[in-house]
């Protein structure tokens, strides 16, 4: 399935003139987008996703090799996934799952497709999908996957409360949406690092990996715009989501949000009323 991209072709139109720079910029620095996060993070991204992924489908009582563990029969949506890192992550994680990893950035899917077939795993070539998409404007029907996961993408959506929305009309009821990113940090201690290393180490290490100095002056400004965790989680419980809980990572650098779309359509319209 990794062998052509869906929907392959020029970039696919995007929501605002926001997105298309956001779209050209990831698409340009796609080539050492990877090796300049695990450079930048000493390869806690890896730890962060991993535990991330852990939570995407409820495991409750499940024995070793059931269908709750492996992913069987389960179609799960990577969104923003860019080269499809947090995609493999999941592949590892649930590899019976049917996955689609999902970005509007061609450049960051192809480095993705390449890095599939790089393995050699006819499996995961099988089982990952990738297709162009916009996430305000998500190419799949109501209720279709059974989770969602996104790893740093959704501070650079344009309209956060739309593309929440898509998110919970994708899932079916009961599906789970997790998130990890960098919110806003509220605590001084954590407002004291990004300051100092998004200042410092991100800039001068990205540009390094990806000779894109502007990308990552970007990144940094792209985390004080984003919501604080505990606003991020008003506004999905506004939309309709339930159990929505967040969990700091590393000293509340960067956290997860795990939120589930209410077991019936009628009691999603409840909780967003």
């Amino acid at each position: 399935m990794t062998e052509a991209l869906a929907n392959s072709g020029p970039e696919i139109p995007t929501h605002d003139e926001h997105g298309r720079r956001v779209q050209a910029m990831f698409s340009d620095i796609a080539h050492g987008y990877d090796r300049a996060n695990r450079v930048m993070s000493a390869g806690t991204d890896v730890r962060w996703r991993r535990k991330a992924v852990a939570s995407l489908l409820p495991a409750d009582g499940a024995e070793a090799g059931s269908e709750a563990t492996t992913g069987a029969g389960a179609r799960i949506l990577d969104l923003c996934a860019g080269t499809l890192d947090s995609t493999l992550e999941i592949h590892r994680r649930y590899p019976e799952a049917e996955l689609v990893g999902g970005d509007f950035s061609a450049g960051m899917l192809e480095t993705g497709m390449r890095r599939i077939a790089a393995l050699g795993d006819p499996k995961a070539s099988a089982k990952i999908r990738a297709e162009r998409m916009d996430a305000h404007a998500l190419p799949l029907d109501d209720a279709s996957v059974d989770a969602i996961f996104c790893a740093f993408g959704v501070r650079n959506l344009s309209d956060l409360e739309l593309a929440s929305a898509e998110q919970l009309r994708c899932l079916r009821p009961g599906g789970r949406l997790v998130i990890l990113d960098f919110f806003r940090p509220t605590a001084w201690t954590t407002r004291a690092f990004h300051a100092v290393y998004n200042r410092t180490v991100l800039p001068l290490v990205g540009w390094a990996c990806t000779g894109n100095l502007d990308a990552y002056l970007y990144l940094p400004r792209s985390i004080g715009n984003m919501r604080a965790a505990s606003d991020y989680v008003a506004l999905l419980a506004e939309i309709g989501f339930e159990d929505v809980s967040v969990e700091a990572l590393t000293f509340g650098v960067a956290s997860i949000v795990r939120a589930t779309k209410p077991a019936s359509e009628a009691d999603a319209r409840g909780q967003a009323s």
